[in-house]
């Protein structure tokens, strides 16, 4: 029993060690140019041990994508569960914590903002359409739940142009962020400004 639980927690930090470190090559070199070799030799193991946790490249890159996607939204429904008492304070500090991790976070960066074009190429960040569609979607959903509870005295119709609108001006500045210096101070205005659209919008 002490030696599978030894081994299990090695796996999963060599797992964590090896999303780490493919993280860092994507950022260096691109995804088209990460290769197995180089992340092994990266957390210290052989690719035959590497290849016993990630069968492919692929798999390694859906894997990566996925952690990033759960904390992600991890992260949003953070926010929200901590905001239950202002919805205001809710769609700022989500608008604001959206726009710093696509500053801290390159990879979610690309999958909230990659063109449906450059995913489909092997020379895209990791070439997956549906998950970087899904985790807008599930963002979307979690906000337009959260909203529809928090404020039942709206039209749900407004509720979901709401939340649309939001998501789409954060992502806009994503994709096209003001130009400047002090990328912290823009993120500050850019969110106080969305989040103003929205809340006028909502009457709040």
């Amino acid at each position: 029993m002490i030696g599978e639980s030894l081994r299990m927690s090695y796996r999963r930090h060599m797992r964590e060690e090896a999303l780490r470190a493919t993280q860092t090559l994507i950022t260096e070199k691109g995804w088209n140019k990460v290769r197995f070799s180089d992340v092994a030799a990266m957390i210290g193991v052989s690719r035959p041990t590497l290849y016993k946790e990630f069968a492919s490249k692929n798999e390694l890159g859906d894997a990566l994508v996925l952690r990033e996607t759960e904390r992600f939204l991890t992260g949003i429904q953070t926010i929200l569960d901590t905001n239950t008492d202002s919805v205001p304070r809710a769609i700022t500090e989500a608008v604001q914590y959206t726009l710093d991790e696509a500053v801290e976070s390159p990879l979610l960066r690309a999958a909230l903002t990659a063109p449906l074009d450059d995913l489909r190429g092997e020379s895209s960040v990791l070439r997956l359409v549906a998950t970087s569609t899904s985790m807008l979607e599930l963002a979307t959903q979690r906000l337009i739940s959260w909203f529809d509870e928090h404020l039942p005295n709206h039209d749900r119709a407004d509720i979901d142009h709401a939340v649309d609108v939001l998501i789409r001006l954060t992502v806009s500045h994503i994709v096209l962020p003001a130009a400047g210096g002090n990328v912290h101070r823009e993120n500050v205005e850019t969110c106080r400004q969305i989040s103003d659209v929205v809340l006028r919008f909502l009457r709040l």
